[in-house]
């Protein structure tokens, strides 16, 4: 015959029952706010001294490019030392505070110099394509989003408003997510291969309009070729629609 149960090992069993399923909620709720807690403590663990000050830097430079700077210390790079007074960030010989940055700081007590790796985002916004465009597509509202992104991957002339897009023509191909960059956009053709045009030729004391054939598309701004009457080339720069200029 088996022993009977002492209250010792039925008091789990006992104490399980005595929660039930409400309590048991109820405990897991509790473990959960304690751990989403201990998240939030390390989330807003100070940002140390030195890295504080190269992202200081770094925000003089990438403000002014509309852009919030964000500053992560390297995981395999331990940091500088610790420094009691005069902890400063010497002038660097450096024209982009973006991506991976290697900068030197210096401290007067205790006395040392030394060079640390950071990693520098610049968010902000940046027009994107909606979706898939042909070359030679004059954009439209529907065309683009705008979205925020780290510039700190991407190159120069990266287009962060949509009145710099706005009524330009894509120069190239883009999928859908694509940034728009300054380079591969233009202004839309005024003057096209073929059009009967206008040339106004400039001197120093005298001006003269005679007709001519343009040999090739511009916007304005560009410089085409046009055939005068005669059969002369010139080489002229689009002024409006039906119009280009030469400076003699």
């Amino acid at each position: 015959m088996s022993p009977a149960p002492t209250d010792a090992a039925t008091r789990p069993v006992a104490l399980c029952g005595a929660i039930g399923r409400a309590g048991w909620v109820a405990l897991l709720a509790v473990l959960a706010v304690s751990a989403v807690s201990a998240g939030a403590q390390d989330v807003a663990r100070p940002v140390p001294a030195w890295l504080a000050l190269v992202r200081q830097r770094a925000d003089t430079v990438n403000a002014a490019a509309g852009l919030r700077t964000v500053a992560e210390s390297e995981p395999n790079d331990p940091g500088p030392p610790a420094c009691q007074r005069g902890l400063r960030l010497p002038e660097q010989p450096r024209t982009r505070w973006l991506g991976l940055v290697t900068v030197t700081l210096q401290c007067d007590q205790p006395p040392w110099r030394t060079a640390v790796t950071v990693r520098l985002r610049g968010l902000g916004p940046a027009v994107q394509a909606s979706r898939a465009l042909p070359a030679g597509a004059r954009l439209t509202d529907g065309d683009l989003r705008v979205v925020e992104i780290d510039h700190a991957g991407e190159p120069p002339g990266v287009v962060s408003e949509l009145a710099q897009a706005l009524g330009l023509e894509t120069m190239r191909p883009l999928r859908e997510g694509a940034n728009l960059s300054l380079n591969g956009l233009r202004h839309p053709a005024v003057i096209h291969a073929g059009d009967r045009i206008s040339v106004r030729l400039l001197g120093g004391s005298f001006e003269v309009f005679v007709d001519a054939t343009a040999q090739q598309q511009g916007a304005q701004g560009d410089t085409i070729r046009v055939k005068l009457s005669d059969g002369k080339m010139l080489q002229a720069q689009v002024v409006r629609a039906g119009q280009v200029e030469l400076r003699l």
